[in-house]
C-alpha cells in the first residue's frame, strides 16, 4: 500500500514537451513515459538535473539551465526552444503543485532530456515532474554524518563522458552504493577514477580540508561538474578560502580534518567515517558549520533545521 506521501506525487502535476509544437504542457505524472525506441532508453543517452525547492521557491537556476545547456550541446540535441521556455514552464508547474508543495513543505524537479527515437528520428523528448525529497536522510546526514566506502567501480565522468554532462547512466553509482550498503549500513559508495584517486560519490561532490584547513578537491577532469560545487565555491570566498583541484588518495580521507558532501538534494554535510575509521571527531567540523550557514543565509532559507524538523514529524 502507498503511503499519502507517495500518493501525492504519483498524482502530481508534470511538463511534457510536445516536439511537435516546440512547448510544454501539463499532464499527470501517471502520462509521463518514453517508447522502449527512445534513444535514452537504447543507449542511456539521457541528460537529467535534479533541482529541489527551498521554501516552495527555486532561488537560482542559472547553474542547472548551464549545464543542461552543455549537454544538450553535447548530444547534439536542438533545445533552443525548451532552454526558453523552461524559466516559465517551471513557474506554471510549481503555481499549479502548490497543494503538493504546501503538505510536504519542498520537493525536488527532476529535468529528463532525450535526444529522441529510433523510428521517429532525433528530436528533443523531455519531461519534468517531482519527486520527494528524503527527509529522514537528509537529517541523519546533517545530526550524525555519511559513512563512506571504498569501492572498485570508477565514476566516469571526465573520461566516459565529459565531465560538464549530468546523465542518467548512472548504473556504477547504483552498482556502487549496492557494495558499500552490503558492507556499511547507510553508507555511501566512495568511487574512483581509472587511476584509482578519490573521484565522488552517487549523491555528491567530495571535498577534504586537511590539518592545516586547506580545502582540496579530486582534479576537476574527473569529477561531475557539480552545481552545490560551484555553490561551494562561491562561499568559501567569503571564509576567505578557495578550493585546490588535485589527485587525492584514499589514504587521506581518513587523516583529514573534515570531509564534507555537497549535492544538490542534501546541499552540504560532513562524513563521519571512512569504513569503520573516524573523520576527524566524527562531528560538524568548523568549515561545514560555516558553510551551512552561510548557505542558509544566502538563499533566506534554513534547510537543515528543516530537514531535522520534517525527519520528526
Amino acid at each position: 500500500m502507498q503511503s499519502p506521501s507517495n500518493q501525492r506525487f504519483l498524482s502530481s502535476y508534470a511538463l511534457r514537451w510536445n516536439s511537435s509544437v516546440k512547448a510544454f504542457e501539463m499532464v499527470q505524472f501517471d502520462q509521463l513515459a518514453f517508447p522502449a525506441s527512445n534513444l535514452g532508453a537504447m543507449h542511456g543517452a539521457t541528460l537529467v538535473e535534479r533541482v529541489r525547492t527551498f521554501g516552495r521557491k527555486i532561488p537560482d537556476i542559472k547553474l542547472h539551465k548551464d549545464r543542461l545547456h552543455a549537454g544538450l550541446k553535447a548530444l547534439g540535441i536542438q533545445g533552443s526552444s525548451f532552454m526558453v521556455q523552461i524559466d516559465s514552464a517551471l513557474e506554471q508547474l510549481i503555481a499549479s503543485s502548490a497543494t503538493l508543495l504546501n503538505q510536504e513543505s519542498d520537493a525536488s524537479l527532476c529535468i529528463v532530456v532525450t535526444p529522441g527515437d529510433y523510428y521517429s528520428g532525433t528530436q528533443l523528448q523531455g519531461f519534468i515532474h517531482w519527486l520527494p525529497i528524503p527527509w529522514n536522510k537528509l537529517a541523519s546526514w546533517y545530526q550524525s554524518g555519511t559513512t563512506l566506502v571504498r569501492v572498485q567501480y570508477a565514476s566516469g565522468a571526465g573520461e566516459c563522458w565529459p565531465a560538464n554532462i549530468k546523465t542518467r547512466s548512472r548504473l556504477n553509482y547504483f552498482l556502487a552504493d549496492q557494495d558499500a550498503r552490503k558492507r556499511f549500513d547507510g553508507s555511501l559508495a566512495l568511487l574512483c577514477t581509472s587511476r584509482g584517486m578519490v573521484a565522488d560519490t552517487s549523491v555528491a561532490n567530495v571535498l577534504l580540508v586537511d590539518q592545516q584547513s586547506n580545502i582540496w578537491s579530486p582534479r576537476s577532469q574527473d569529477i561531475l561538474d557539480g552545481t552545490s560545487l560551484k555553490t561551494t565555491q562561491e562561499l568559501l570566498v567569503t571564509l576567505g578560502k578557495e578550493i585546490q583541484f588535485r589527485d587525492i588518495l584514499f589514504e587521506e580521507i581518513s587523516e583529514a580534518s573534515e570531509v564534507l558532501l555537497v549535492g544538490n538534494t542534501g546541499c552540504l554535510w560532513h562524513a563521519s567515517h571512512f569504513q569503520r575509521r573516524v573523520i576527524g571527531l566524527g562531528t560538524p567540523g568548523p568549515i561545514c558549520l560555516s558553510l551551512q550557514k552561510l548557505w542558509c543565509q544566502s538563499i533566506g532559507f534554513d534547510w537543515k533545521s528543516q530537514a531535522i524538523l520534517k525527519s520528526k514529524s
